[in-house]
C-alpha cells in the first residue's frame, strides 16, 4: 500500500498553493458575507412588511374617521347656507325679526360642529426612524406615503386649527347657539326645565337677539362658511389619497 507522507516542516509552499489558499479563504469569507447580507436583507424585508401593514391599519382607521369629518363638514355646509340666506331675507325686510329668531331657534340642532382631524402617523414615522422605507422598492407608493403623511396631514391640521378659531370666535361673539351648550343645560342634573322652556327664555333674551339680528353676523357667517367649504374640499382630497394607498397596501407585490 502507498503510503502518503505530509510535508517536511522546512517543506517551501509554491504560488500555486498559497494561490489556492489565498481563493479558498476568500471565497469562504465572501460566501459568510453573502450569507449574513441575504439573512439581513430578509429580516428588513420582514420588518418593512411589518411596518407597511399597520400603515395600512392605520390608513383603514383614517378613512373611517375621514368619512365622518366629510360628513360634518357637508352638514355644516348645508347649515350656513341656510343660516346665510335667512339673514338676507330678515335684512332685506322679506323675514320678520321673529321669523328669523324662531328659524334660528328651531335649527340649533343642525348647528356646526367642527370634528378636528387627528391621524396616527406613529407607524410611518417608526419606518422612517429604523429605516425601512429604504426597503419600499416602488418609488410611487414612497412618494404617496410621503405626500400623505409629511405634506397633506399637515396641511389638514393647519386648515383645522384655523376652522376652530373661526368657529369659536362666530359661536362666542355672533352666533351664540352652539347646540352642545344648549344639550349640555338641559342635560344637567341641576335642572327641571323643558328644551322649549328653555329655548323660548333663551332667545327673549335681549343680547341674545342683538347679536343674531346684528349686520356683522352676515360678514362672519361668511368667512365661517368659506372656511368650512375650503375644509370639506381639502378632506376629500385627503380622502382620495387615503383610498389611493389603501388600495396600493392590499396588493403585497407592489411593496
Amino acid at each position: 500500500m502507498e503510503v502518503h507522507h505530509p510535508h517536511h516542516p522546512t517543506h517551501k509552499k509554491n504560488w500555486s498553493e498559497y494561490i489556492i489558499e489565498f481563493l479558498m479563504l476568500f471565497a469562504a469569507v465572501t460566501l459568510g458575507f453573502f450569507a449574513e447580507n441575504v439573512r439581513e436583507h430578509k429580516i428588513m424585508n420582514e420588518r418593512k412588511d411589518q411596518n407597511l401593514f399597520s400603515i395600512l391599519q392605520d390608513l383603514k382607521q383614517d378613512s373611517i374617521y375621514l368619512e365622518s369629518t366629510i360628513k360634518y363638514s357637508d352638514d355644516g355646509i348645508r347649515y350656513f347656507q341656510k343660516l346665510k340666506a335667512k339673514l338676507y331675507e330678515f335684512h332685506d325686510n322679506k323675514l320678520s325679526e321673529n321669523e328669523f329668531i324662531k328659524f334660528t331657534a328651531d335649527n340649533i340642532d343642525s348647528s356646526f360642529v367642527n370634528q378636528t382631524v387627528f391621524l396616527n402617523s406613529s407607524s410611518y414615522k417608526n419606518m422612517i426612524a429604523t429605516g425601512n422605507l429604504t426597503y419600499v422598492e416602488s418609488k410611487d407608493l414612497k412618494w404617496k406615503l410621503s405626500n400623505y403623511y409629511e405634506t397633506w396631514n399637515k396641511r389638514i391640521e393647519v386648515n383645522g386649527d384655523e376652522i376652530d378659531n373661526v368657529n369659536n370666535y362666530l359661536y362666542r361673539e355672533h352666533l351664540p347657539i352652539r347646540k352642545t351648550y344648549f344639550n349640555n343645560i338641559l342635560e344637567s342634573n341641576n335642572t327641571d326645565i323643558t328644551k322649549a322652556n328653555y329655548k323660548r327664555f333663551y332667545f327673549d333674551v335681549k343680547l341674545i337677539r342683538e347679536k343674531l339680528i346684528d349686520e356683522n353676523l352676515i360678514i362672519q357667517i361668511n368667512v365661517m362658511l368659506n372656511k368650512v367649504e375650503d375644509y370639506n374640499r381639502k378632506i376629500k382630497i385627503f380622502k382620495k389619497f387615503n383610498d389611493e394607498l389603501l388600495e396600493i397596501l392590499s396588493k403585497k407585490d407592489t411593496h
